[in-house]
């Protein structure tokens, strides 16, 4: 490949960019469950508050972005502040960048290869950069450092600067981290399988979760499972019932049965759609009598047109709250605030919620009765979500190399034709099954997400999509993985020789 390319500028951050290297042979099974266990170990590591900032510092920070957390593992006061956000928006702008052309690279050189991870590498840096120094700067730490009166005190650019290496330096690590799957030492994707795992342990904790905080403006105190609170409250008092049950499916602070119940649906419902396929059968041109199906997946995309548009959602959401806070601080006038947004704070649960403007139409409805009473902004925000994700569908066959004329070239290379079809026909055939699978796949998930979000789930059943599809896709590999090497595994027999299994 000749001429300069736009991909060309990453190689003047190569010598400065920590880098995990390419493996020199192949990662044995055994080793690729130890960096995939460990790497899990590591990510909940990030669960660690924040030092420098007060205990129970998530109920003291005024939160815009509560709407969109769930989906991007994004833990309020915590090392994980950015959650996956930066990683996952790298991820997308570098993919689209590439199946849209407007980046020239040949993923099938080697070179080219690293230097494209390379980029998305750097662009998961300078996001993390921006969106964390954008958090600094909108003073949306203020309430919660120790110490720190915003009414009276000096602007404590100590404290800042050491929030701010905190959380910086672990979305680095993370993306680091990101970076061992990624380049095939581990199962499955890394982004995926963290938010998976994030999806699994948020599950059990807010079901039975065993700490008790204090409740906003109250002199309650209530424990963060929503089961424990609800029997920790029980009551045989007849006038005390309704009220423990109502508490319990509808409190803002802490997890509440309806995210639960949302959780536990959108499961059920990923499970039975990850069942539903169109088999073709398949024979070999080499070896007669070899006959076998390809099976193609209703959610032949997975979980990805579904997280794509929430990471749009979520840009368009953080972007422009930035934007509302410079032009506040630069005194604009607040009708020229309010065509972007208006926000109103909830003394309960600290959220900022939005009432109006631009970006209150690009935003989940925090309950049902707000999705009742506010059918624009609900049709306006399903029908973005579900574009975003059904155009994401339609493309990423194509941008992933698994679209119809693809497969159709693995099968001639492998010596595979599809039963009653000839060699010529096969292309034709895959193109009349698989665009409509992913298409529909992505309208589906994206249905179903948008479901839960107009139920109240603040997305929780974005996040569960996300997280079952990745941990079917991780189960998978690992089994083909496990049949291939015979079954056989050093670390399964050690375990079961020390009486662990």
């Amino acid at each position: 490949m000749s001429g300069f390319r736009l991909l060309d500028l990453v190689k003047f951050f190569l010598p400065v960019l920590p880098e995990v290297e390419w493996p020199v042979e192949a990662i044995s099974f055994d080793e690729r469950i130890v960096f995939t266990v460990g790497s899990g170990i590591i990510y909940l590591v990030g669960q660690i508050p924040i030092y420098g900032l007060v205990p129970n510092a998530q109920f003291k920070i005024e939160d815009p972005f509560f709407s969109f957390r769930s989906v991007f593992a994004m833990e309020k006061g915590t090392l994980f502040e950015l959650g996956v956000l930066p990683v996952v928006t790298a991820a997308f702008f570098w993919q689209l960048a590439v199946g849209l052309k407007l980046v020239n690279v040949n993923l099938g050189l080697r070179s080219d290869r690293e230097l494209f991870q390379t980029g998305q590498k750097l662009t998961s840096f300078v996001l993390a950069i921006v969106y964390g120094v954008g958090l600094i700067y909108s003073g949306y730490y203020d309430n919660a450092i120790r110490g720190y009166d915003p009414l009276s005190d000096s602007t404590p650019y100590g404290w800042y600067g050491l929030i701010l290496f905190q959380f910086l330096s672990w979305s680095f690590i993370i993306t680091l981290i990101v970076e061992v799957f990624d380049k095939g030492y581990a199962f499955g994707s890394g982004a995926l399988s963290f938010l998976a795992l994030q999806t699994a342990t948020n599950l059990i904790a807010e079901l039975v979760g065993l700490e008790i905080f204090p409740i906003n403006n109250s002199n309650k105190f209530e424990s963060y499972g929503a089961l424990i609170n609800f029997t920790r409250n029980f009551s045989f008092d007849i006038s005390k019932i309704g009220t423990n049950v109502y508490n319990s499916f509808t409190r803002l602070q802490l997890p509440n049965f309806t995210s639960f119940y949302i959780t536990v649906a959108t499961t059920l419902a990923v499970v039975y759609l990850q069942n539903l396929r169109i088999e073709l059968p398949i024979r070999s041109t080499r070896a007669r009598g070899m006959n076998n199906v390809f099976p193609i997946r209703l959610l032949y995309t997975g979980a990805l047109p579904v997280l794509f548009a929430y990471t749009v959602i979520a840009n368009i959401q953080y972007f422009g709250y930035l934007a509302y806070v410079v032009l506040q601080k630069a005194n604009v006038s607040s009708f020229a605030l309010s065509i972007i947004a208006s926000f109103n704070l909830d003394s309960y649960s600290n959220r900022l919620n939005l009432t109006s403007g631009a970006l209150y139409f690009f935003s989940s409805s925090p309950s049902l009765l707000s999705t009742i009473l506010s059918p624009i902004r609900t049709v306006v925000y399903s029908a973005t979500v579900i574009v975003l994700a059904t155009w994401f569908a339609e493309k990423w066959s194509y941008i992933s190399g698994s679209a119809p004329k693809d497969i159709s070239k693995q099968f001639k290379d492998q010596g595979i034709s599809i039963s009653g079809k000839r060699d010529i026909s096969i292309t034709k055939e895959l193109s009349r099954v698989i665009p409509v699978a992913a298409v529909s796949g992505g309208f589906i998930l994206a249905a179903i997400a948008v479901a839960g979000d107009l139920l109240g789930g603040l997305g929780k059943s974005a996040a569960t999509i996300v997280g079952v599809s990745a941990a079917f896709s991780v189960l998978e590999e690992f089994m083909v993985e496990y049949q291939q090497n015979g079954g056989a595994s050093q670390l399964s027999g050690a375990l079961s020789g020390a009486g662990f299994l």
